[in-house]
């Protein structure tokens, strides 16, 4: 049976990489003239690639729609991948054409500065790609002092230049500007590009929800718990993250995703669990009760993934780490449903909010496990309830390793991918 998730991913993949660039191609097809047949697929490889540059800022905007739909990690990988691609067919356009003067310097200019680009992006802004390569992830660590959460996003914004360059180099070229289907679509796709982005950034200044930090205090070592008073009341479900920065701190004005810890709809408080690993969390510590906060949010699909499959009888969560912190929230907004929680850290100290936990234990239809070092996976498969293979659901939180290890042991012993969902919070 196909779940709505992986549908709705196949889906926008299919649309993106042929959909989105078929009326350029038409009508280049149509409107090119025969004395540059031999560069055709040249051009048309130009053509894909700036159609998919204009996916990815839009992907950039983070719509709330589409991250209800397939997620925001997910998102972030089709920008990744759809931005890698369209370099590579800037390489094949730029090697097999030939143009000259201010149409052949702005292509070099946006090729070299894309690719650039790419080469830190790999590094600073994949963590869907160093947490599978170690050497990436070496060199992120050694580099990190000096890119700093702040540097990495105004360093990202270049793509917008390398695009406006790209938007330059067609708009010289003639005999494509004689195409007048052709240039409609192109004007049409860079207006809504445009449009898009120049909202989103509008929104992020200018529209993004006001609240005050109230507390912000030490839980366990290096992990801060904030709780946060919106002035308006956002539009959060359980499990869900939000976007926050400080408008008055240096080095805290771009926004960061945490995930909430309580339940949203049992409180108008937004209770965050941050740990210190990069240099905006470790500063969080030098925040004073009371400064501005501008949020954003709520993003997340663990509450949307369970609306979606009503029909299961339980609910299987295991939780390493800090990656407790979004299921935490789905465990206090679903008091009467039947839920089997697994819980590892590598110490003690970094098993968080224990009181909690022995409260919920105290529910007739909650059974926890609980320790130090990761569950041997038969300890877990034996402790499933029975029928789990068509009868419960798995969310699954932590290091992206953990995650990844998870679905494999499920999917080995007879569960389907469309009965687990996690999301890999490594951005």
């Amino acid at each position: 049976m196909l779940k709505h998730h992986n549908y709705a991913l196949g889906l926008t993949w299919a649309i993106i990489l042929f959909v989105v660039p078929l009326p350029f191609i038409q009508t280049l097809a149509v409107g090119l003239p025969a004395d540059y047949s031999d560069e055709f697929q040249a051009i048309y490889f130009g053509a894909i690639a700036y159609a998919w540059m204009l996916v990815a800022i839009y992907l950039s905007t983070r719509p709330k729609w589409l991250d209800r739909l397939i997620g925001l990690p997910d998102m972030y990988v089709i920008h990744g991948i759809i931005s890698i691609a369209a370099i590579y067919l800037i390489y094949l356009h730029q090697s097999e054409t030939e143009s000259m003067g201010w149409i052949k310097t702005t292509g070099n200019w946006a090729y070299w500065l894309l690719l650039g680009l790419l080469g830190y992006s790999l590094i600073f802004m994949a963590g869907w790609l160093t947490s599978r390569l170690t050497f990436l992830n070496t060199i992120k660590t050694w580099l990190e002092p000096l890119f700093k959460h702040e540097v990495s996003i105004w360093i990202h914004r270049l793509n917008l230049v390398a695009t406006v360059l790209v938007f330059i180099h067609v708009i010289l070229i003639n005999y494509v500007t004689a195409i007048k289907p052709f240039m409609f679509w192109f004007y049409l796709y860079s207006t809504f590009a445009l449009i898009t982005y120049g909202w989103s950034t509008y929104q992020n200044w200018v529209g993004t929800t006001r609240a005050s930090l109230t507390t912000n205090t030490e839980i366990a070592d290096n992990v801060r718990e904030l709780d946060i008073q919106p002035n308006t009341k956002l539009n959060l479900l359980p499990g869900d993250y939000v976007f926050i920065s400080f408008p008055t701190m240096k080095g805290l004005k771009e926004g960061h995703p945490f995930s909430i810890v309580n339940s949203p709809t049992n409180s108008d408080t937004i209770k965050l669990a941050i740990r210190g690993d990069g240099d905006f969390t470790r500063s969080l510590a030098q925040v004073p009760t009371g400064s501005q906060v501008r949020i954003t949010g709520g993003y997340g699909r663990y509450q949307q993934f369970l609306n979606e499959r009503p029909e299961f009888s339980s609910l299987v969560i295991i939780a390493g780490g800090i990656g407790v912190v979004p299921l935490l929230s789905i465990i206090s907004s679903h008091p009467d449903d039947r839920i089997h929680f697994f819980y590892t850290a590598h110490r003690k100290a970094d098993l968080l909010y224990s009181e909690q936990l022995r409260q919920w234990q105290k529910r007739p239809n909650f059974k926890m496990s609980q320790q130090v070092g990761r569950f041997a996976d038969s300890e877990i498969i034996r402790q499933l309830p029975e029928n789990w293979q068509t009868d419960s659901l798995f969310l699954i939180g932590g290091p992206s390793k953990m995650m990844r290890h998870w679905k494999r042991v499920l999917y080995r012993h007879g569960a389907s991918s469309g009965q687990m969902y996690s999301e890999e919070f490594n951005w």
